[in-house]
């Protein structure tokens, strides 16, 4: 009977075509597949059509801390009078603002993403205000720990907001800033742009009690404008 056997050849081959084809291809939003969309959207070629009509999308990658990285900075401190904060000052205490120019530096950063938009960082710097004609100079080493939190852009591009707080010792008339007057308290804020390998940042900070407390000067205000480069 040759009509009855094409018929169960034609049946098996069927099955064999079915069963060569995946039953969980992904649906689109109306809870249908739409294969042809699948291919000509790029990324797979004429035999993974074939071999699975509708494939799967890839899932969203997760980020991944990079670990711990450090940047060499160098610093440019322009001393400021303004109070944003509202430390106490008196104008029968000593002004350090007003004895010093604007000053250079260096320092070291340590830091770490925790998440991929928020880090904390190490800093240890080394800042030294040239005196005005016939005043000393003044010199800082801050030590903090503060956070940053980026706001816009990538891992690579991106724009971010840092605070810090520490010590700062701090002196005048010294051969060395390690035998500085005294430590005082260090606080410091402000935005950075991130661009691949380098960092530029502009932050104001504040010296609550500098010379140490037997000098009762005023707080001592700046804002270091650093150039960083990742190591």
């Amino acid at each position: 009977m040759p009509h009855r056997s094409t018929t169960i050849s034609a049946v098996i081959l069927t099955i064999a075509l079915m069963a060569g084809f995946p039953a969980d291809a992904p649906a689109d939003g109306n809870g249908s597949c739409d294969s042809l969309y699948s291919l000509e959207a790029g990324g797979h070629t004429i035999w993974d059509f074939f071999s699975h009509p509708c494939p799967q999308e890839a899932e969203q990658e997760t980020f991944v801390p990079p670990g711990v990285g450090v940047t060499v900075l160098g610093i440019w401190p322009v001393p400021a009078l303004w109070n944003p904060l509202g430390f106490p000052s008196a104008p029968d205490r000593p002004l350090v603002n007003s004895l010093v120019s604007n000053g250079y530096g260096g320092g070291l950063e340590i830091n770490g993403w925790l998440t991929s938009n928020f880090g904390l960082r190490l800093e240890v710097g080394v800042l030294d205000f040239p005196g005005q004609p016939g005043n000393a100079a003044f010199q800082v080493l801050p030590v903090t720990l503060g956070v940053e939190v980026r706001l816009l852009g990538d891992s690579q591009v991106f724009l971010y907001l840092a605070a810090d707080g520490g010590i700062a010792v701090n002196g005048q008339n010294t051969s060395n800033v390690f035998v500085g007057t005294s430590g005082s308290p260090y606080l410091q804020g402000g935005f950075g742009l991130n661009v691949f390998m380098f960092q530029l940042e502009a932050d104001y900070a504040t010296i609550v009690q500098p010379l140490g407390a037997s000098k009762n000067a005023n707080p001592f205000f700046f804002v270091p404008v650093s150039l960083g480069l990742h190591l």
